[in-house]
């Protein structure tokens, strides 16, 4: 008799445990498909530069409940305005998107890169180091290849939409990773191309080719620029938001995204900008990088 109540007693109180027990928040992280990045295996994101990084962050957010959710920018949006917490990523920040969430500073990306065939490159580029991009799109005997619709940055969106680069440009209506472009160059249709450098990498990666290829830096965009998250603009997204900065800002993490441009872009690349990375990854603890108050 005494052990029934004993266990009828150890029942209630762990029934009782567990209903105090707080749900744990779910948090929606919204991405597009975006090859280097954010790799779909199985109809999943499962692995690139972005997933990566976002899995450090996850990793010391146990009191959450995670979720991916493969959406373009203006579904993700919609979420992060309609979901009690949800989150979009990565993207920039602007005033307008201010208005729809919190917003955190995270992720390190190249400018875009030129990339020309080895065997060109004295022809294209010479001994520079760095490469004009007007000054290309000044040359009638040199084809540029380019993504149908694709926005290439404030900075060289101009100079590629100018009147007089049209006749020097190609502009080709592709997915996966711009393949059409990379089969182009290789057989000699177009000159160049402009790409993020993780994407090029992974596109090397993935294709079956002996074409030597050489990446330079632009002049008119030679500053490694920051994405970063949007959530949901309410108090669960204010703090999950402080939550990531303030996890981002530990030396291990940091030293996962230090090693995180090695591993997904090329050396070459790396080294170039090696000072600003530096110089970036070592202000890190000490600043912060949200929209908030």
């Amino acid at each position: 008799m005494l052990a029934r109540l004993l266990l009828g007693l150890l029942l209630c109180v762990t029934g009782l445990a567990r209903a105090q027990s707080p749900t744990p928040l779910e948090v929606t992280w919204g991405m597009s498909p975006w090859p280097g990045l954010v790799n779909i295996e199985d109809g999943e994101p499962r692995s690139g530069v972005i997933i990566d990084l976002l899995q450090q962050i996850t990793l010391r957010l146990p009191e959450y409940q995670h979720r991916y959710s493969l959406v373009n920018l203006t579904r993700g949006f919609e979420q992060v305005k309609r979901e009690p917490l949800s989150c979009f990523l990565p993207t920039f920040r602007t005033a307008e998107r201010d208005q729809l969430g919190h917003y955190v500073s995270l992720f390190v990306a190249m400018p875009h890169q030129l990339l020309i065939r080895s065997e060109d490159r004295q022809r294209i580029a010479g001994d520079q180091t760095e490469v004009s991009l007007q000054q290309l799109l000044r040359n009638p005997s040199l084809r540029g290849g380019l993504i149908q619709d694709r926005s290439y940055g404030p900075v060289l969106d101009p100079l590629l939409q100018a009147p007089g680069a049209q006749p020097q440009l190609i502009r080709v209506q592709t997915s996966s990773a711009g393949n059409n472009l990379f089969d182009m160059l290789e057989r000699g249709r177009v000159d160049y191309l402009l790409e993020y450098a993780e994407v090029i990498q992974f596109a090397q990666q993935q294709r079956q080719t002996s074409l030597a290829v050489t990446l330079l830096p632009l002049q008119e965009a030679n500053t490694p620029f920051v994405s970063g998250i949007y959530c949901s603009k309410n108090a669960a997204g204010a703090e999950l938001v402080r939550r990531i900065d303030q996890i981002a800002r530990q030396p291990e993490v940091i030293a996962h995204f230090v090693a995180a441009q090695h591993a997904y872009v090329p050396a070459a690349t790396v080294k170039h900008y090696q000072a600003w990375l530096d110089r970036f990854f070592g202000e890190r603890p000490g600043k912060n990088l949200t929209s908030l108050p």
